[in-house]
């Protein structure tokens, strides 16, 4: 339905079943995780293949950001949306510069310290995505 709508293809990725790390790049030709030596590929099938059927124990699938991000700017209301933030950031430097340096209330991201450094020191300009991470532990 992504594929369809926005252009974006899915990636899948054969991954440790307990999912300790993926098999790309160098660990594709691994038959078992270097971490908790989980067999990389079905054992059934591939003994009742006699070597043939390499299928994944497990799999995981990534949808490239790039795409993602390009197909946004194809529809008016994203792209309209997307130009938030520059314009929040024009209102929190008019605040802090008639607030004597000073934020009111910090209710988004863009009230940050890092933020605000990264554009004062111009390494996040008005026409710039900004993407933000959360890690727990997955």
């Amino acid at each position: 339905m992504i594929s369809e709508y926005m252009g974006v293809e899915s990636i899948e990725h054969n991954m440790c079943p307990n999912t300790c790390m993926a098999f790309t790049g160098p660990y594709l030709v691994l038959d078992k995780c270097p971490i908790c030596e989980e067999e990389h590929y079905d054992s059934i099938r591939l003994r009742t293949s006699g070597g043939c059927s390499h299928i994944a124990c497990q799999k995981f699938v990534t949808i490239p950001l790039g795409p993602q991000l390009q197909a946004l700017w194809c529809d008016p209301q994203h792209a309209e949306d997307i130009g938030y933030l520059p314009e929040e950031t024009r209102r929190i430097h008019e605040q802090m510069h008639t607030n004597g340096g000073l934020i009111d209330v910090y209710d988004d991201f863009c009230k940050g310290t890092d933020y605000l450094k990264a554009v004062q020191q111009g390494n996040i300009k008005p026409n710039d995505i900004v993407l933000m991470i959360s890690l727990d532990g997955a």
